[in-house]
């Protein structure tokens, strides 16, 4: 059973159309602004297929804008978009990087809009600081970098025992960060695991094939990768189809793509966790549209609905295939008149 799918065929699959160009809209008419990385990752395309869909249950225009990776490109985007519209607009963003937060929280800050950010923010700041943040919402990215690890750890020949090399994501995101310290944690209680040696990535699945060339070269006797998404941990597969080790020497990932289902049953990925992206943007735009509509008030909502985690989904072989089933390969009709239903703590 294969369930690799393209970016636009998945999108095309709900009955959605996925654009990055921004059409006419009228000027009474509030836009659902979806910021990502791009639409070669699918946890990032579906931000836009979840956007594109709430634009259709609300009748409201959608505007996708996608950064490439290129912070300075986010920002000069968000400030086109905000002229376009005439600050008409509400946001659901994804930054590149932690330290993206503050500017571009001063640009919607400037411009009155009201908008919710996803897995990245420096320590520091807090979203009650700006009356326009809605909210930071995240996932426990330690405990994903964790949990993927343990189960990395179970498919060794004898089963945490061994060693590992690591291939990291970007070095200043959140996300990254986190499931790096999972990482940690997970080989500090399993003392007959030694990490042998780690390298940056970026999330990219090119990057992640030769930088793991690159690390099997120095260490060809590993006992299995662990990445920090899973477009790293298909690189990493690729790599290592070029040796006899494939199978043999599992990878494990975070974020629950295609790929990585495709490879859990394959044999070749140990593990993945599932974060329902379509849910995170229409999540975080029904709660910028409700603070700009006047029902929702960020000014008296609780520091821990301000700034907190929800549940993601962890998948290995015992449920993929079920989950890719019931799940994945749905559109669910979200409810979202609960903005809190799946949450799990407070992220401050």
């Amino acid at each position: 059973m294969k369930f690799k799918k393209t970016i636009v065929g998945l999108a095309m699959g709900l009955g959605l159309c996925v654009s990055l160009l921004t059409p006419a809209f009228a000027d009474d008419e509030t836009t659902l602004v979806v910021m990502i990385r791009g639409l070669d990752n699918p946890y990032h395309a579906n931000y836009a297929a979840g956007a594109h869909a709430l634009g259709e249950r609300l009748g409201l225009p959608v505007s996708v804008l996608s950064s490439e990776g290129n912070s300075q490109k986010q920002f000069a985007d968000l400030r086109a978009q905000i002229a376009r519209t005439g600050g008409n607009m509400v946001v659901n963003i994804d930054p590149n990087e932690g330290p993206d937060v503050v500017p571009i929280a001063k640009i919607l800050e400037d411009a009155g809009v009201y908008w919710v950010n996803w897995w990245n923010k420096p320590d520091e700041v807090s979203p009650s600081s700006y009356p326009h943040w809605v909210a930071h919402i995240t996932f426990d990215a330690e405990q994903q970098g964790y949990y993927n690890a343990i189960e990395l750890f179970k498919t060794f020949e004898t089963p945490n025992e061994g060693s590992v090399i690591a291939v990291q994501g970007m070095l200043s995101n959140n996300a990254a960060i986190g499931r790096f310290k999972g990482l940690q944690k997970a080989l500090a209680e399993n003392p007959g695991v030694e990490l042998l040696q780690w390298e940056a990535a970026d999330w990219d699945t090119n990057r992640a094939y030769e930088v793991t060339k690159q690390l099997l070269a120095a260490h060809p006797d590993v006992d299995g990768i662990w990445t920090a998404n899973d477009n790293m941990a298909i690189g990493a597969i690729a790599a290592l189809k070029e040796t006899s080790d494939a199978g043999a020497v599992k990878v494990s990932g975070t974020d629950g793509i295609p790929d990585a289902f495709d490879a859990i049953i394959d044999g070749t990925l140990s593990s993945t966790e599932f974060m329902d992206s379509r849910y995170q943007s229409q999540l975080g735009l029904t709660m910028a549209l409700a603070a700009k509509n006047g029902d929702l008030d960020p000014s008296t909502t609780p520091a821990e609905h301000r700034a907190f985690m929800i549940s993601g989904t962890q998948v290995n072989a015992d449920n993929v295939e079920t989950f890719v089933e019931e799940v994945f390969n749905t559109m669910p009709e979200y409810d979202l008149t609960d903005y809190y239903a799946q949450w799990v703590s407070a992220a401050e």
